[in-house]
């Protein structure tokens, strides 16, 4: 369970903030906006925060540490640990990362009144009322952060751009809502670990095969956009969509960029990072790659399931290599790794998949080695990362 540390005093300024903009997107009207706003400025002086849930020695040894510019405190990628890094390393960690001129292009410019003037435009071609409700409000920039490996060596980086607040936001989370009803119909489609579970319930695997699973290197920026606007057009079109969302879906796609360290990154390839719109659409380009894979492959696995791009599968033993080569022949961008059973036992998404000396399948739940057992109340809500319960912010 994570535990958030007591606040010393009350956000006035982030309520006050939220308030107003809770009151421009729902266009609420000026009297009863004022009789709100008298309502809550009485709760907040009345308001007094609750006792401090930690001790005084504690929470001076924390506030140090946030205060400390030699370290950052972050969750880790995947686990739910929280880690404290050296600044100098991790910065240059993502440095390095944005470096990659093939994927990234450095501007001396703000990018973010063009892309909202751009928009606006793409924007107007739309019907009054969805117009209105996704035009942006004083966008801001998208910003990257990285999130440390910890479960690998070297604790490499997962490169994160937080979308929030920026100039396609809300455009793109109302395209992936559109384009989500497009999704999913394959027979190779797993919704979630518990949908996998039961797709495992009837499977016996023959003494000549193997659990083995795929997976795409770096997804997200080598969809081939063009021509994933391609299927998409085609999809539409299928599904009686309008296809006046095509240049809107294609500018979402198109026009990422962020800020590290005060200057300002182009996004060249694949799809704009950390967009609500990216993940519907890489699946969208994956099942669009298994249809022609699975059709042409020499032979085809018995059992083929796929969560966006980790597949898990059952093959026989001598084609397993034919099939790897064959999967990355498809796409010049696209390029599969692969794990085979060890022991009888494969983990996917996170369950454990054991073969039974029968031939059943059994699973449990799998969890890294790093993992530590921390778990959010499950009224957690929150449409952005999560900070560590150290209460730091997450580097711009």
């Amino acid at each position: 369970m994570s535990n958030a540390i007591t606040p010393s005093k009350v956000p006035v300024e982030s309520v006050i903030t939220g308030v107003e903009s809770c009151f421009m997107r729902n266009k609420v009207p000026a009297p009863e906006a004022e009789c709100l706003r008298q309502d809550i400025s009485a709760i907040i002086r009345r308001h007094k925060c609750p006792k401090m849930n930690i001790s005084r020695q504690e929470y001076q040894a924390l506030w140090s540490i946030r205060k400390n510019p030699d370290v950052l405190i972050l969750p880790a990628d995947k686990g739910n640990a929280t880690v404290i890094l050296d600044t100098v390393e991790y910065e240059q960690k993502i440095t390095q990362l944005v470096s990659d001129t093939a994927t990234y292009k450095k501007v001396n410019y703000n990018p973010t009144s063009r892309v909202t003037t751009k928009l606006n435009k793409i924007l107007n071609t739309l019907p009054h009322e969805e117009k209105n409700q996704l035009r942006p409000v004083n966008p801001t920039s998208p910003k990257i952060y990285g999130l440390p490996k910890v479960h690998k060596p070297n604790w490499p980086v997962r490169p994160i751009v937080s979308q929030i607040d920026s100039p396609t936001y809300k455009s793109s989370r109302h395209m992936a809502k559109v384009l989500q009803t497009v999704t999913g119909k394959t027979n190779s489609f797993v919704s979630d670990s518990a949908h996998f579970t039961r797709l495992l319930e009837e499977v016996k695997v023959h003494d000549n095969e193997i659990l083995v699973s795929f997976d795409v290197e770096s997804l997200f920026t080598n969809v081939p956009v063009a021509e994933t606007i391609g299927i998409i057009k085609q999809l539409l079109s299928a599904n009686n969509l309008p296809s006046v969302y095509l240049p809107l879906i294609e500018f979402c796609l198109t026009s990422g960029y962020f800020l590290w360290r005060g200057d300002y990154y182009l996004q060249m390839e694949g799809v704009a990072m950390g967009s609500p719109i990216a993940p519907v659409v890489a699946n969208i380009f994956m099942e669009h790659l298994e249809d022609n894979a699975l059709r042409t492959a020499p032979f085809k696995p018995r059992y083929w399931w796929r969560y966006v791009d980790d597949v898990f599968a059952i093959v026989t033993r001598q084609g397993l290599s034919s099939l790897l080569d064959h999967l990355n022949g498809i796409h010049p961008k696209i390029v599969f790794t692969t794990e085979v059973e060890r022991d009888g036992t494969l983990p996917f998404l996170d369950v454990l998949v054991k073969r039974e000396p029968t031939g059943s399948l059994v699973h449990t739940v799998y969890r890294k080695p790093t993992h530590t057992d921390r778990y959010l109340r499950g009224t957690h809500r929150g449409d952005g990362p999560l900070t560590s319960v150290i209460g730091t912010t997450h580097p711009d």
